[in-house]
């Protein structure tokens, strides 16, 4: 009795990196996964193996017995928004290649609660043992342990990466469309979404 004790203890103070991402619609998945095979596979994931292109509302640390609470309140929160309209401006460099798009009131707003919720959840820092997988793990731990002070809120600019050293191919901008879905991941290797915990519909 008192080993089980010691293992729900330690299971209750067990954590893991999260990220909550809109997640696109099959036409911006499709120009974004034919600008990725052209990406540096050493450098960057490739989104033929699952991982999602994504837009980022919130990275940080969740306990894992908090998980189901912390979903129900995600649910709730949710519910009181509508999927905001997203509008690609550009295709950007520097580490990695992205797409930069405008930051409209819906998103900020979105983005604003989701990160509340990320922050009455936190489980503090995480290291990289905290991620469903992980190369670069300075980096990596860095930028999420930073999130709030570096992206968030004020900070708060989002994109949507697409890889390294990419080939650029035709493109019009604007390209404006709405998310399918909220998803809630299992933070992975240069910060990307494959494992996922749960999928979330806004009206």
């Amino acid at each position: 009795m008192r080993n089980l004790i010691k293992f729900n203890l330690l299971y209750m103070k067990e954590k893991i990196a999260i990220d909550i991402v809109l997640l696109l619609p099959e036409n911006i998945n499709n120009i974004c996964k034919e600008l990725n095979k052209t990406s540096d596979k050493n450098s960057y994931v490739s989104f033929e193996d699952g991982y999602n292109p994504h837009v980022t509302l919130g990275m940080g640390s969740i306990f894992i017995s908090d998980i189901v609470e912390f979903q129900k309140e995600l649910k709730f929160i949710l519910e009181k928004h509508i999927m905001p309209e997203i509008i690609l401006t550009s295709f950007g460099t520097g580490k990695y290649n992205h797409f930069n798009l405008e930051i409209g009131d819906n998103l900020k707003k979105l983005h604003a609660d989701v990160f509340d919720l990320i922050t009455k959840y936190s489980a503090g820092f995480v290291t990289e043992k905290d991620f469903f997988e992980i190369d670069q793990p300075n980096s990596l731990t860095d930028w999420v342990n930073n999130f709030k002070e570096n992206s968030a809120y004020k900070n708060y600019h989002p994109h949507i990466t697409l890889g390294v050293g990419i080939t650029e191919i035709p493109l019009e901008f604007p390209m404006v469309f709405r998310p399918v879905s909220v998803g809630l991941f299992h933070l992975g290797r240069n910060g990307t979404c494959k494992k996922m915990i749960e999928n979330f519909y806004l009206k």
